[in-house]
């Protein structure tokens, strides 16, 4: 660009710099196909709600089912739960953009007899009886059928809607145990603590990661970040975990620079005394860079602080975190891998502190909430949401800019077709939205 960017405003030439990257081979293209292979390993540990067995008759009855309920209580697994009931001619699972409209799913989109759907994390704004009930139809007189998920309370379309909740969270854990044979091996405290711990985990997402650390291989990474929080470690090494988990790995002197401007935002918030000397027992430093033992740490660092701690550690935590997108792109870019890795086990918060702020903040924080959006689609469960969030954007225009970044990159590879229509959208405009969906576009 020519002109200087006025603050928040994204610099083309720069953009066009910092967004080359290879991309990353475990986010596929939707719609797609789920083999059933992939299907049954990812229901190996499903346990059916109460809910379950009225909702295979329904679903088997109506051909059409939409589960409505919180977010992150297995509504995904529940869809795919339910398809493996039913009589198929193909066992492979269609999955469909959570995009798609009502009118689409009823008029654009080619269903084969025989065959199973999922549309998982639905971002309908409303719901038409009469329109769902002409797809059940449809389907029915194929065979096919599909399920639907989405977030929120049941709607007018009662007939084809069924309420979901979430399993006992022991009972889950116990059942992961069986599936897997985890108890082999594991001192019997430590089984009784994990259940303990289970039955206060909100989603059944961190149940299964809980019980998962159990076995050999990850016991040692998920036990050592437990025994250690249960400690209660003084405030300073807490924060020092964190901030790797929201950093690492960097080079020491880069990461020592980085905590040493988390310490007086922590004095401003609350005194705490300093940590006691000697090597952090999660923070390995060879090779001279500080980063986990294992790769695993990150995601077990991340689960505990979101399970333990309040108010008074993720106020200051917050606020250095948002300072990293000033960094050089490194490390805003291992800011923005943070915050999607907490995604996964603390969406709304991960959302309302970071990305809602960073998508109409400053230049970087632009790029970092983009950058975030990106990581979280090589997860199953989080691209439905990422895509949401990036179409919810592009028609905010304080946010619109964000949104032509986050649907030019790895969104456009997981989902092609809703990300180019959304960019053409935008590039139709003017200003510095328009600009950035025309060099993001896929005219481009």
């Amino acid at each position: 660009m020519t002109d200087t960017p006025q603050p928040g405003e994204l610099d083309l030439d720069d953009l066009a710099r910092t967004r080359r990257r290879p991309p990353p081979a475990d986010v596929r293209p939707v719609p797609g196909k789920l083999a059933r292979r992939e299907a049954d390993a990812l229901l190996r540990s499903y346990l059916e709600p109460p809910c379950f067995p009225e909702a295979v008759r329904r679903l088997a009855a109506r051909h059409l089912l939409v589960l409505v309920g919180e977010e992150e209580i297995g509504k995904r697994l529940g869809g795919l739960a339910l398809l493996s009931r039913m009589s198929l001619a193909e066992s492979t699972i269609t999955v469909l953009s959570p995009a798609s409209t009502v009118a689409e799913l009823l008029g654009a989109t080619e269903y084969a007899p025989g065959r199973a759907y999922l549309l998982h994390d639905w971002i309908a704004t409303g719901t038409d009886p009469g329109e769902l009930a002409a797809l059940a139809r449809e389907l029915a007189e194929l065979g096919s059928y599909l399920v639907i998920t989405r977030d929120g309370a049941p709607s007018r379309a009662v007939e084809v809607e069924q309420p979901w909740a979430a399993p006992d969270p022991r009972e889950l854990f116990d059942l992961c145990l069986s599936t897997y044979n985890l108890r082999a091996g594991v001192a019997p405290d430590t089984l009784v603590k994990a259940r303990h711990r289970a039955a206060e985990l909100p989603t059944p997402a961190q149940v299964v990661r809980l019980a998962a650390g159990l076995a050999p291989g990850a016991a040692r990474a998920a036990e050592e970040v437990a025994a250690w929080f249960d400690t209660k470690p003084a405030m300073r090494e807490v924060l020092a975990a964190a901030a790797l988990a929201f950093t690492g790995p960097l080079p020491e002197a880069a990461f020592e620079a980085r905590l040493a401007r988390l310490d007086p935002i922590w004095q401003a918030h609350e005194s705490a005394p300093p940590a006691p000397p000697g090597p952090h027992p999660l923070i390995s430093r060879a090779g001279g860079r500080a980063g986990f033992p294992t790769p695993e740490h990150r995601g077990q660092v991340l689960a505990e602080l979101a399970a333990r701690y309040g108010f008074w550690l993720w106020q200051p935590l917050r606020a250095w975190v948002r300072s990293l997108t000033a960094e050089e792109p490194e490390v805003r870019t291992r800011a923005a891998e943070g915050v999607a890795a907490l995604a996964s086990y603390a969406f709304k918060e991960a959302r309302a502190e970071f990305l809602e702020v960073w998508a109409a903040g400053t230049a970087g924080e632009r790029l970092a909430a983009a950058d975030a959006l990106s990581y979280m689609c090589a997860d199953d469960t989080l691209a439905p949401k990422a895509l949401r969030l990036a179409l919810e954007w592009a028609a905010d225009p304080a946010r619109a800019t964000t949104a032509a970044v986050a649907l030019g990159g790895d969104l456009a590879l997981r989902y092609p077709a809703d990300c180019g229509r959304a960019l053409r959208r935008l590039a139709d405009g003017d200003g510095p939205a328009a600009a950035v969906a025309r060099r993001m576009g896929p005219d481009a």
